[in-house]
């Protein structure tokens, strides 16, 4: 979990300073095993999140003495402040929720506009924030087909927009196969999709195919990248087309 993922979600910002910096140390306490704490080191790390200096003095004062205290003074070191126990066990029952997150995917446009193309459907959001994080984390081929379902959603999307979901739509109520749906996309006077977007359509379609059905097919970086720019055309396009944008 990042600094900021940490901070948003336990409001860090909201809470006193002496609230903060036992949150702090709870987080370098749970990232590196630290369990032993200097002054000098709670300031820096209150910078590293993003805040003012601290005085130093107070703070731990404020840390080490009265009702409310959360830390005592080591017993081996005294230039250290240590978890009161029964803290750090009340912080463990709060927050080890947060690092058995089975559902945070962290991600920052590595491929994809998040800003452009996330906040529309929620489970685009997922699929796209999925898309920037395999490959940021060269899980080429899950990238692909991760690609090739959203260029299948969004063209299905376009389709129902504009009524006319009953062309891709087999006697069995269910849709064609992507093969089926590019060809009825490519040239549809209704739809309207540029041919220089339509041309593309097999290569996003065969990125996909190859990682999810080629036995011993394995995406590279290039793979991704050769359909990359024209992918994010193809997708404002559509994004548009489905009423999305």
């Amino acid at each position: 979990m990042t600094l900021s993922e940490y901070k948003t979600k336990i409001k860090l910002d909201d809470k006193i300073q002496a609230e903060q910096a036992k949150y702090i140390c709870y987080y370098q306490y749970k990232k590196n095993g630290v369990t032993s704490f200097s002054m000098s080191d709670i300031s820096h790390w209150f910078i590293d999140f993003g805040y003012s200096q601290i005085n130093v003095s107070r703070l731990k004062s404020n840390l080490t003495k009265g009702k409310n205290k959360s830390f005592t003074i080591s017993k081996t070191n005294k230039d250290l402040v240590e978890f009161i126990p029964i803290q750090l066990e009340n912080l463990i029952q709060e927050l080890n929720v947060l690092w058995n997150d089975t559902e945070t995917v962290v991600s920052n446009s590595e491929l994809l506009d998040e800003g452009k193309f996330c906040g529309k459907r929620g489970y685009l959001d997922k699929l796209i924030k999925q898309i920037n994080h395999t490959y940021k984390n060269n899980c080429y081929d899950a990238c692909a087909v991760l690609l090739r379902r959203v260029f299948e959603i969004v063209l299905v999307l376009s389709f129902q927009k504009n009524g006319i979901e009953n062309e891709i739509t087999k006697p069995d109520g269910t849709h064609m196969m992507l093969e089926g749906i590019t060809k009825k996309a490519a040239g549809n006077i209704i739809l309207k999709i540029p041919k220089r977007i339509s041309d593309n359509f097999d290569s996003f379609r065969d990125v996909g195919n190859s990682s999810a059905h080629n036995i011993t097919y394995i995406a590279i970086r290039k793979d991704i990248d050769n359909i990359s720019r024209a992918y994010r055309v193809m997708l404002e396009e559509l994004y548009n087309k489905a009423g999305l944008l």
